[in-house]
């Protein structure tokens, strides 16, 4: 075989391939793992009971806390690592304010860890 044979049948060989791979990696990008409700609760060292419950939807999130804090948003995935961790960037105050916050998702879909607390899906 000639090279500009070869040539043409590595080329055929790595578009058919960028075809095949396509659809997988633009559909994952979609994937919103932490849709839904998620708490967390305990009791520190001086016996104080708190909570967080964050309600994640269609880019809107709520954040309620035994404290009384509250806090409403819009949120994104803005980065995915192979490790199951995300970062998400969440707007609030009518926009005035920006965080990115790490959450870590594993095996178990009703667990994340957020900013290193552990949530449960709740139902």
């Amino acid at each position: 075989m000639k090279l500009h044979h070869w040539l043409i049948l590595i080329l055929a060989i790595m578009l058919i391939g960028t075809f095949v791979a396509w659809p997988k990696s633009t559909t994952e990008k979609n994937i919103d793992e932490i849709t839904g409700t998620w708490r967390a609760d305990g009791i520190n060292e001086d016996e104080f009971e708190w909570f967080m419950l964050y309600t994640f939807d269609n880019g809107q999130y709520t954040l309620t806390t035994g404290t009384g804090y509250e806090e409403k948003g819009t949120y994104r995935i803005k980065e995915r690592f192979e490790d199951g961790s995300l970062i998400v960037e969440k707007f609030y105050d009518d926009g005035a304010k920006t965080y990115e916050m790490s959450v870590l998702t594993g095996e178990d879909p009703n667990v994340i860890f957020l900013e290193g607390v552990k949530l449960e899906r709740q139902p």
